[in-house]
């Protein structure tokens, strides 16, 4: 399909434009701190700022090039971010990392593309600004040789600001620093996911400075680690461009996103770079949805040819199945006792995304939440499956597997038990005291096994969710379908159970939300249990609850269609 030509100029023009909007808002907040004298501490309030400005003031086609009155600021503000630099070089993420090498690197990455910007197109009027955003770095040298790391992808941000040290201040010991980060290998598979998860955040975090370390380095698996990503990432929109955030490993889980400023410049470079349609695609996508701060002008004043995309305006498919780590098996709560998930991050846990237009459908191992649905305006964010099995709550599934074109299926065997008395000499210190024997050394009876199936088949209109569990009779199960609160649940077989909860007894049910609906058949109140021992459920969600008794064979329906407000 041929799409409009692309049109980098104006693209161009419109972020200008878009940054001296804010800047217009930002100094009105500015004067009103000088007038009244208030100014709250704010993370990262004066490197945002400078950030926002300093490209403006050097920028020919902006508004405020050139202006007297931002210099003055600018310098104020260049003052201002040096004094938040602590003695060791490093800075603080106010709520939570305290004297921190991580956000460092995050912070040096960002003010060397300053130092750069200002040396470049500042002239003499910005010249003691630029050598107080050199001085940060020059003090920061330490922090980033020698200071540590607490989360995965800390160490792709290190290596990136070590990447911009190194061309900076030259030398060898910023290379073979970042090479001590990057020699335990990149935690990333073949298709794209990284050990955190996080489609919203961490992914375009990882992108983004490994693009860095790849050209300053010469190092190619950072290009293609970076490439693999934001391939995989075209895959992960819902509609309205909103990222699939619904098996994040950190704080975007569950969050309605759009791709951001990282992202939108990664995809830029990468584009630019691969010529990968897809990713040129993924780029419009960013430059028409993302809140578009000041990261993506700075690049394109700094680099211009590193930005041009590829190609036309061919939109990204929103037709598509793909089945992620299809043959990757996670390790899920399956025995007493059942103390929520084994990983906190289930690195590589099969994903199933499906997209039709307005439909989108994602199937996910190694956690309860075991499917999304979204139809238009209308989500169900989680369809999980409750166990009346010695506490679990819900039950997740170790991996997906094609069965056929259109079907997919999950399964997982159970373990419940019971224990044995401890030998004397196991208990005699602990004075009776439960908490104080060794209580894993008891040994398990009674073993009982329960083995539970579900199959996933998708239809262009809908989704047909198969439960299967006929070995053992007598075990509660429940669906619990979660919906956005947002919209709003009517069927003839509905009653409340508890608040949140509602639970369809018989027939159907339809949630809508907007003019887009999600129908659901067939209720069920085979037991009375309101909901499954130790099942944590949603309360800011509509719950819908359907229960079954084992041996059980029951298909759960989703259907989807628009049409005005249903009455």
């Amino acid at each position: 399909m041929n799409g409009i030509p692309y049109n980098s100029a104006a693209e161009i023009r419109e972020l200008i434009d878009l940054q001296d909007h804010r800047l217009d808002e930002e100094l009105a907040r500015f004067h009103d701190e000088q007038v009244h004298g208030r100014k709250l501490s704010s993370q990262g309030l004066e490197l945002g700022r400078l950030a926002l400005m300093l490209p403006l003031y050097c920028q020919p086609d902006s508004r405020y090039y050139h202006n007297s009155e931002l210099l003055a600021i600018l310098h104020e503000l260049a003052a201002a971010f040096l004094a938040i630099q602590l003695p060791s070089g490093s800075v603080s993420l106010y709520n939570c990392n305290i004297d921190s090498p991580p956000d460092t690197a995050f912070t040096s990455h960002l003010v060397a593309l300053l130092v750069e910007l200002g040396r470049r197109f500042g002239g003499e009027e910005t010249a003691a600004i630029t050598e107080t955003l050199e001085l940060f770095m020059e003090r920061a040298q330490d922090s980033m040789l020698y200071g540590g790391i607490h989360t995965p992808n800390h160490r792709w941000v290190h290596a990136s600001a070590l990447a911009k040290m190194h061309e900076l201040f030259g030398g060898t010991a910023f290379r073979d620093r970042a090479f001590q980060f990057l020699n335990e290998g990149l935690d990333i598979t073949e298709y794209g996911e990284w050990t955190e998860r996080s489609n919203a955040i961490y992914n375009a975090i990882c992108a983004y400075y490994l693009h860095t370390v790849g050209r300053t380095f010469d190092y190619e698996p950072a290009f293609e680690a970076a490439q693999s990503t934001l391939v995989m990432m075209s895959y992960l929109l819902h509609p309205g461009d909103t990222i699939a955030t619904e098996y994040s490993g950190r704080q975007d889980l569950g969050q309605v996103a759009k791709l951001d400023d990282r992202f939108y410049a990664a995809c830029h470079l990468m584009a630019a770079r691969s010529k990968d349609p897809i990713l040129a695609a993924l780029a419009r996508t960013a430059d028409r949805t993302s809140s578009k701060g000041s990261l993506g002008l700075i690049h394109w004043m700094l680099e211009p040819e590193l930005m041009e995309l590829p190609g036309d305006e061919t939109p990204l498919s929103d037709s598509y199945t793909v089945l992620f780590g299809e043959n990757n098996v996670v390790r899920v709560p399956d025995r007493v006792p059942y103390l929520g998930p084994v990983v906190k991050h289930p690195h590589g846990a099969s994903v199933l995304r499906h997209r039709r237009g307005k439909l989108s459908v994602t199937v996910m191992a190694g956690q309860q939440e075991m499917m999304y649905i979204q139809y238009g305006q209308a989500r169900m964010p989680a369809l999980k499956l409750g166990v009346g099995w010695f506490g679990i709550g819900a039950a997740a599934f170790p991996g997906i597997r094609k069965l056929a074109e259109d079907t997919y299926r999950m399964d997982v065997e159970l373990e419940g038990c019971y224990f044995q008395p401890l030998a004397e000499e196991h208990t005699r210190n602990a004075k009776g005291m439960y908490v104080n024997m060794p209580n894993h050394l008891r040994e398990r009876t009674d073993i009982l096994h329960l083995r539970i199936g579900v199959e996933v088949k998708l239809l262009d209109d809908g989704v047909d969710v198969r439960i299967v569990s006929e070995e053992r009779a007598g075990i509660y199960l429940q669906a619990i379908c979660m919906f956005d609160a947002h919209g709003q649940l009517q069927g003839d077989g509905l009653e409340h159970t508890a608040p949140s909860i509602q639970r369809l007894t018989e027939g159907a049910a339809i949630y809508s939300c907007g003019e887009d609906h999600i129908r659901i058949e067939e209720g069920a109140l085979e037991h009375f249990e309101v909901f499954m021992r130790n099942d944590v459920i949603n309360k800011e969600a509509l719950n819908l609850t359907m229960n079954w008794v084992t041996p059980a064979d029951r298909i759960l329906r989703f259907r989807f269609f628009s049409e005005p407000e249903l009455h």
